[in-house]
């Protein structure tokens, strides 16, 4: 435990939580423009759109943060790029259910814009995606 504690307090993890942060951005501009994109001209229903928009922004994401964010360590990782792509797909359903749940219950709920909803369900599953980004999909051989 003191060694998570640890890594958390270090200078880089908060270097790769801005960078995370700015790639994050981008996810949000591809996950919004596709889910506007599929609602409105392709006209998926919102609980269609939205999964696939999110999916899009997972894939967008993991290949700015396996290039920038924790690039590193790239000659020192544990898994090869399929395994960390499906390491980080398997660890942002986590960000991705967590971005559906707070978009559903923001829009059939309390009426919100879906928009607006979605952009808190993004936030939601921030932290989640970057603590298991750093632990387990971008970790580095021992």
């Amino acid at each position: 435990m003191q060694k998570i504690i640890n890594r958390l307090t270090t200078n880089s993890l908060h270097i790769r939580f801005i960078k995370f942060g700015i790639i994050g951005l981008s996810g949000i501009v591809v996950n919004s423009a596709a889910l506007w994109l599929l609602h409105t001209y392709v006209q998926l229903d919102i609980f269609l759109a939205s999964p696939l928009a999110i999916a899009l922004a997972i894939f967008n994401n993991f290949s700015w943060n396996d290039r920038f964010t924790w690039n590193e360590n790239r000659e020192n990782r544990h898994n090869s790029y399929v395994q960390r792509l499906w390491k980080y797909y398997f660890s942002a359903a986590l960000g991705a259910f967590l971005n559906y749940l707070v978009l559903i219950i923001l829009t059939l709920q309390f009426d919100l814009y879906y928009l607006i909803a979605n952009l808190a369900g993004i936030l939601a599953g921030m932290v989640s995606n970057f603590l298991l980004s750093e632990f387990w999909v971008f970790k580095s051989k021992k």
